[in-house]
């Protein structure tokens, strides 16, 4: 395999719409990150944000958006961490019905995983994906390329083949990478494709036919319980591989190691992102080796963010995700972490399920919860509102810190940027109900959860590719 650097850029998918002219009247403009945090006016046309301030005079034949008023305008969310099931399990979701999802959540783009059948290892499978991507998705698609073979653990993908393919990272998501030498050797690989790796965290054989996490409720509900060690004790061993790494890249860099110079010369530390954390353990680790500067992003989900395992008390399958919701002080390590940008984003881990996959006894059914319709009104909601976290950290933690990891550009509200933007109705009360949800799944962790917050439009490229009317469910 070529590993010479020759970095492609990551392709991003979704149909083409016809661009719009219209004027978003009187809301609160926040895009903390680029400073903007105004009342005014957004003028779109062209595809981009033609003006941003107040008293915009509308141009001849501008539609006037004047069912938003006294909304919130931020740049588009990003989710790195999505399951579209294509290809082979579009009876989940597609990438028709995933990108609608989406949108109504106010995202932008997101980064499908690869454990599809058959499963991305190779560059066609990756371009076909995302030329029917660009047929089908309302929102930017990004895909994922495995990092071995069939995900099964044994023989490096074709990396170098997805990335000129577009792929936007590479990982086993689902499973682990559990081969210490395998993993290592991708690490190098991806030296020279400039794609970040993602990683599963699990042992195995330490989760086995695990549940929920192990611990109190548990051993009072008589289920089999995961420990956090089955986190935190891979975690601390990719950490040390990716330690290694870097010390090599360093030699290389320092022309000490002449055996590696010749494929590998000028070469960079590939970024390590740690999926779905999930326990105090794993944060203090991430913790540590960001002070020591390692390369590593991380990202936490809703459900990890808001619930704990007292929750399994209803034996709801919905609640049964991988890894699994832990305890209290689990859950407030993830959300200091998330506040400090310890956790640089949030990721949804989006696992549509079919009812008959979940539908069954909580031992059998089928590990995900569905969530990018849901995942900024939970986190508004049972963060922001309560003073955990800032809206300003939640906006960054899911819109430009996935496009940082990713290496893309981030959406932006700024003059002349494209218009990539959401809308939301802060004050608006909401019920998360399966006829509110527009993927194909309804298994869903927040079922039946009010929220204060509601995504009224979000638009991709200068077109509304959704739009809520107010009272709308």
């Amino acid at each position: 395999m070529d590993t010479k650097p020759r970095p492609s850029v990551p392709r991003f998918a979704c149909r083409t719409f016809p661009f719009e002219r219209f004027l978003i009247r009187a809301v609160h403009l926040f895009d903390p990150r680029h400073g903007v945090d105004r009342d005014g006016d957004v003028l779109v046309e062209g595809g981009k944000i033609a003006a941003l301030g107040s008293g915009i005079e509308r141009p001849p034949d501008v539609e006037v958006l004047t069912d938003l008023v006294g909304c919130w305008v931020f740049p588009g969310l990003v989710d790195p961490h999505a399951h579209l099931r294509t290809p082979g399990y579009e009876y989940k979701e597609d990438l028709a019905s995933g990108s609608r999802a989406a949108a109504a959540g106010g995202y932008v783009a997101v980064v499908a995983m690869a454990n599809t059948d058959p499963v991305i290892d190779a560059g066609p499978l990756a371009a076909w994906v995302l030329d029917e991507a660009e047929r089908q998705a309302v929102v930017r698609v990004g895909q994922v390329g495995s990092v071995s073979k069939a995900i099964r653990g044994e023989e490096l993908s074709e990396m170098r083949e997805l990335a000129d393919a577009g792929v936007a990272a590479y990982s086993d998501d689902g499973k682990p990478v559990a081969d210490a030498d395998l993993l290592l050797h991708a690490l190098r690989y991806a030296r020279g494709t400039d794609r970040p790796l993602l990683l599963h965290l699990e042992n195995k054989s330490l989760s086995l036919d695990g549940v929920m996490h192990e611990g109190k409720w548990s051993a009072r509900l008589g289920l089999r319980g995961i420990p956090a060690a089955s986190e935190s004790g891979p975690l601390a061993r990719d950490l040390e591989l990716v330690r290694y790494v870097r010390r090599e890249a360093k030699r290389i860099e320092a022309g000490e190691d002449e055996a590696a110079a010749g494929t590998l010369a000028g070469a960079q530390t590939p970024v390590v992102h740690l999926q779905h954390l999930s326990s105090a353990q794993s944060v203090e680790l991430v913790r540590r080796a960001k002070e020591e500067g390692l390369p590593i992003t991380t990202e936490a989900t809703p459900a990890h963010l808001l619930f704990t395992d007292e929750r399994l008390t209803s034996f709801d399958q919905n609640l049964k995700v991988n890894p699994p919701i832990r305890s209290a002080n689990d859950r407030e390590a993830l959300v200091a972490a998330l506040a400090d940008g310890t956790i640089d984003c949030v990721g949804t881990d989006h696992a549509p399920h079919a009812p008959q996959e979940k539908e069954v006894p909580i031992e059998e059914a089928n590990w995900g919860s569905t969530g990018l319709e849901t995942a900024f009104a939970a986190l508004h909601t049972g963060l922001v509102l309560t003073g955990k976290v800032t809206l300003a950290r939640l906006i960054e933690a899911m819109s430009e810190a996935p496009c940082r990891m990713i290496g893309i550009p981030e959406p932006r509200l700024a003059i002349g940027a494209p218009a990539d933007l959401f809308v939301a109705d802060l004050a608006e009360k909401w019920q998360v109900t399966p006829e509110a949800l527009r993927g194909k799944s309804r298994n869903c962790a927040f079922l039946g959860e009010t929220f204060t917050g509601r995504v009224r439009m979000t638009v991709v490229d200068g077109a509304r590719r959704f739009a809520r009317a107010r009272g709308e469910d």
